[in-house]
């Protein structure tokens, strides 16, 4: 009978265990929103790596979950980073044409950068090739958390890079001359390959009216889809229905999916000028629907231009535009987030290219309240628009029954000055402690 107990309670403590992963419940005396609405003495349940329930005090706590009570902290989404070039072993290839890529290949989970940003209290990530290039590889959203790609992968479907501002030492005209020659050389391939196509469809027609056995396909084991039918832009030419995925070469398969609107699209138009050309661009191969325009500051004198377009914004480098006025010599500062906000823009914030600030994306939201953006808008930045860019607004960006399971405990606000990152979860996981932060506390300690 003794025996039969223990082996009872055994396994009833194995499938307590089991249910334990990616499964928490929180109970703190903030629960905090990504629109900055407040929930006192919140309780937050979540199962399987996905919020089950949020509420008040009065939310009930499933008895194989268990409960984390924060009785004086503040649990927020966490920040997000909407783009970023960072965590890789190079920004960039040495090649302008280079869709064949993807950062999958060249993140590196262990580098320093996804830890910092962990401490912060950034839970995702959008890493895509940077802006040196013309047309770059495929991004993907990444937790800055895991061992592993796949580990640290939320979605590999974020889109492609494609730079409209001039590449290190090239003039705009080179950049966009590139861009054209680049669509008309694959549009002569297209059409060359679909008449080699017709012309094998003959012969082998031919040969079979002639009683001519032909050898059976053979699958030659590939990723490629050998269906016909891949190419859906353009023009019609002879061959056209028949070009499969498997007919065409790495580069050809990138600049497809480009063309067939199967990719979004990070658009690097840093300037007003290059916006004008970006939308040029886009509208004649029809794909302004698929564009995120990745701007710098001095970009807000084309806010008339991107609010018509309705196209988001992420906003990198210094967001301030500083120039001076060539009659009187002032200075003239102008804060972009702000003019975006006000031009109706959704816009994010990149907290790349060595801006100063702690936990950088929390200080630039703060600095975006501090200029005159709506609190509201100040978090959406750094939240829920930079989820909604990703195409992943279900999954991640806020406290959401059927969501994402993340979110970073802070001591207080989580745009305060002071304020500090206690734990972090992903998907109900603990992937932070502060306490156990050996780094920090030789930085703050001094200690070996």
């Amino acid at each position: 009978m003794r025996l039969l107990t223990t082996l009872l309670v055994s396994s009833c403590f194995v499938a307590s265990a089991a249910a334990q992963s990616g499964s928490v419940a929180v109970k703190a005396a903030q629960i905090m929103r990504a629109d900055g609405s407040v929930i006192e003495q919140g309780t937050m349940v979540i199962e399987n790596g996905r919020i089950t329930a949020i509420g008040g005090s009065d939310v009930e706590v499933p008895f194989d979950v268990l409960l984390n009570e924060y009785p004086t902290a503040v649990v927020f989404p966490g920040f997000f980073e909407a783009h970023s070039n960072s965590g890789m072993d190079r920004a960039n290839e040495n090649v302008p044409l280079a869709p064949f890529l993807n950062v999958k290949d060249s993140i590196d989970p262990v580098s320093f950068y996804f830890e910092d940003e962990l401490r912060g209290g950034t839970v995702a990530i959008g890493v895509i090739p940077g802006n040196n290039t013309v047309i770059g590889g495929r991004g993907r959203v990444v937790a800055p958390a895991g061992m592993t790609i796949e580990q640290m992968t939320l979605s590999d479907d974020m889109g492609m890079k494609i730079a409209i501002g001039p590449k290190g030492g090239w003039s705009r005209s080179s950049q966009l001359a590139e861009l054209r020659e680049a669509v008309d050389k694959l549009n002569l391939d297209l059409r060359e390959i679909g008449e080699d196509l017709t012309y094998d469809g003959i012969v082998r027609e031919d040969r079979k009216k002639a009683g001519i056995e032909e050898d059976a396909d053979v699958a030659d084991g590939d990723m490629w889809d050998s269906a016909a039918g891949y190419i859906r832009f353009g023009n019609d030419f002879t061959g056209k229905g028949l070009i499969s995925e498997e007919d065409l070469d790495d580069t050809q398969r990138g600049m497809v999916d480009i063309l067939n609107g199967d990719e979004r699209l990070w658009i690097y138009a840093p300037n007003a000028t290059d916006i004008m050309h970006a939308r040029t661009w886009l509208t004649t191969h029809s794909l302004m629907d698929h564009a995120v325009f990745v701007v710098r500051s001095a970009a807000h004198k084309a806010s008339a231009t991107l609010s018509e377009m309705g196209r988001p914004v992420v906003i990198t480098g210094d967001l301030w535009h500083v120039e001076t006025n060539p009659v009187t010599r002032k200075l003239n500062k102008t804060f972009a987030p702000l003019a975006f906000y006000n031009a109706g823009i959704e816009f994010a914030i990149s907290s790349e290219e060595g801006r100063m600030g702690p936990d950088r994306l929390a200080y630039q939201a703060a600095m975006c309240v501090r200029e005159g953006v709506p609190r509201e808008a100040a978090l959406a930045s750094v939240t829920t628009n930079p989820a909604s860019f990703w195409g992943m607004s279900e999954e991640l960006g806020d406290f959401n029954e059927g969501a994402d399971g993340t979110f970073v405990v802070f001591d207080r606000d989580p745009l305060h000055a002071q304020s500090k990152v206690l734990e972090v979860y992903i998907r109900g996981d603990k992937v932070y402690d502060r306490k156990e932060d050996t780094r920090l506390k030789r930085l703050e300690e001094g200690t070996k």
